[in-house]
């Protein structure tokens, strides 16, 4: 056992010393170089390289990147452009600027699908998959995830495997699917080993922390926990630090020791502050709101969650989403945009092709005086061809169609999915909310003094106001019209004793909505949805081992 660690541990030696010596070798490249198109390599290098050591400055070296490379657009430009690109795209992702991310990694995309460059395009859609597992999209990012280990594979890059194993076990292990994370941290950890990639290795480490403690097993995961705080502090990568400092914080906070759980959030906090990490900054005031309310500090807790909800709002907000969807549908228009084109060009040659039948056919017209027999077989098979000419054109018609249904159905998927996120985000803010509201009336109001019932009074009744103004529910009634156009009616042709309520509710189980989000949106009880359920499954007559959410799913 002391073998392995000290070959780990001399590792880690080693690694740090070539930390320094690539990072002074980078910076000597930029200053010596002979070319622009070299300086603007070794600027793309570092760049990369100071993702978690100096954020800031990594955004300024891409920045000055993209000035460098101004119009050019020659293939190496391209090349470095795309590059760029996607360097932006990581940059604006841990700033939880999706929208923007998405859109740099679209045009990367776009490049490299100019330049057939495949092995690149499967590292942008490592990088999307990463995107979607932050907006918690998970589905999404393991199936980005996946087509990007399947392009690897067939160029062997081993390195590019692993990692795409390491992230896809973090969207297994968030979306509570923790036997499958748990596969996926073993080959990844596996494959990192093999080409002795140790700074790889401790990213797997620090995600199994989240895993070990999704399974109850705090002290295996305090302790790669704290490990991996230390190496993150070592090797100054503080993207990683923050999320370590996060990570010790929940655990502490699952064992219910507060203060401790609240100290590792402030450190989180400081770093994410400090270098603009968005995302991580409402984490861990979010983290912070939940703790002082533990401790009784309601106050407190209340300020820290309006913070919350202010990063929160400008990183999920519905523009953004809408953004989002517009770019993935603008870069789907694109792409049948340029198919069309292609066809177009093929039908300019069967178009050619068909012009030159009919030319050979006044030809053979002129034989037919003198040879009759031999006229009627080559007219025959020109009418032959002329009809399979014709059927191609029409099958391409076809498909043509085919992706503008597909296209909409996406749509219609993506429009779902904006559903059940503004539902759980209302949810959540209504029960903290009212939690709050109950403690400082029932528990804390009572045995306060005059002077502290006002300023009680004064919160509790603007926390009311929020919760009956968020209570409403603003757009979701017209998001569900919109989602389940048509169902309605379908339900009334087809089961006419369906009351309206009755309807409304199997609107919402089409959604595939929980009994408390139901309970939220309908402002009902827990016995008033399960009536209302039961009344739907004995007039749909299903039997007691049909399933009611997916019969309802499978009307269409």
């Amino acid at each position: 056992m002391k073998y392995p660690l000290f070959v780990f541990l001399l590792s880690i030696r080693i690694f740090s010393q070539d930390v320094d010596i690539t990072l002074v070798r980078l910076q000597e490249e930029i200053k010596l170089a002979q070319t622009q198109a070299g300086k603007i390599k070794a600027m793309l290098e570092l760049a990369e390289f100071q993702y978690d050591q100096d954020f800031s400055n990594s955004e300024d070296i891409i920045d000055q990147t993209l000035l460098l490379i101004g119009t050019k657009r020659d293939s190496l430009s391209l090349q470095q452009l795309a590059k760029a690109y996607v360097i932006k795209g990581v940059i604006k992702r841990r700033e939880a600027d999706y929208p923007e991310s998405l859109e740099y990694y679209l045009k990367a995309i776009d490049i490299y699908e100019d330049q057939k460059d495949t092995w690149h395009i499967s590292d942008v859609y490592h990088n999307m998959g990463m995107l979607y597992r932050s907006q918690k999209t998970h589905n999404k990012a393991i199936d980005y995830y996946k087509e990007s280990i399947r392009i690897k594979e067939n160029f062997k890059d081993t390195h590019g495997i692993a990692a795409g194993y390491n992230m896809m076990g973090v969207s297994y292990r968030q979306s509570k699917r923790l036997d499958s994370a748990l596969i996926c941290y073993d080959k990844a950890k596996k494959l990192f080993t093999s080409i002795n990639s140790v700074d790889d290795v401790q990213r797997v480490n620090n995600n199994m922390v989240a895993l070990y403690r999704e399974n109850g097993n705090y002290n295996e995961a305090l302790r790669l926990g704290i490990e991996n705080i230390n190496y993150a502090k070592k090797f100054e990568k503080r993207f990683s630090l923050c999320t370590a400092y996060y990570n010790v914080s929940t655990i502490y906070k699952r064992q219910e020791k507060l203060e401790k759980s609240l100290k590792y959030a402030d450190s989180s906090l400081i770093i994410a502050k400090k270098e603009g990490f968005r995302d991580r900054i409402a984490r861990a005031y979010l983290r912070k709101s939940f703790l002082f309310h533990l401790m009784g500090n309601y106050k407190q807790a209340y300020f820290d969650y309006r913070i919350f909800n202010r990063h929160s709002d400008s990183i999920y907000n519905i523009d953004n989403i809408k953004r989002i969807q517009e770019l993935e549908l603008n870069h789907k228009f694109k792409q049948e945009k340029f198919a069309d084109s292609i066809a177009f060009v093929q039908e300019k040659k069967e178009v050619k092709m068909l012009a030159q039948a009919e030319a050979s056919e006044k030809r053979w017209y002129r034989i037919l005086f003198v040879v009759t027999a031999v006229g009627g077989i080559v007219i025959a098979l020109l009418i032959r061809k002329n009809y399979k000419s014709r059927s191609k054109i029409l099958a391409e018609k076809l498909e043509k169609e085919q992706a503008q249904k597909e296209l909409l159905d996406a749509k219609i998927k993506v429009n779902e999915e904006d559903t059940k996120r503004l539902i759980a985000d209302n949810s959540m803010r209504l029960e903290f909310k009212q939690e709050l509201l109950d403690q400082l009336k029932n528990e804390i109001a009572p045995e306060a003094s005059e002077k502290v019932k006002e300023a009680i009074n004064s919160l509790t009744s603007e926390l009311q106001m929020q919760i009956k103004t968020e209570g409403k529910l603003s757009g979701l009634q017209s998001k569900i019209e919109e989602v389940n156009k048509g169902f309605d009616a379908k339900l009334r042709e087809l089961y006419p004793s369906l009351t309206k309520t009755e309807r409304e509710m199997c609107a919402l189980l089409r959604l595939n909505l929980s009994i408390k989000e139901i309970m939220t949106v309908r402002n009902a009880s827990l016995d008033s949805v399960k009536s209302t359920r039961y009344r739907i499954r004995k007039k749909l007559e299903l039997s007691s081992g049909e399933e009611l959410e997916k019969f309802i799913q499978n009307i269409s």
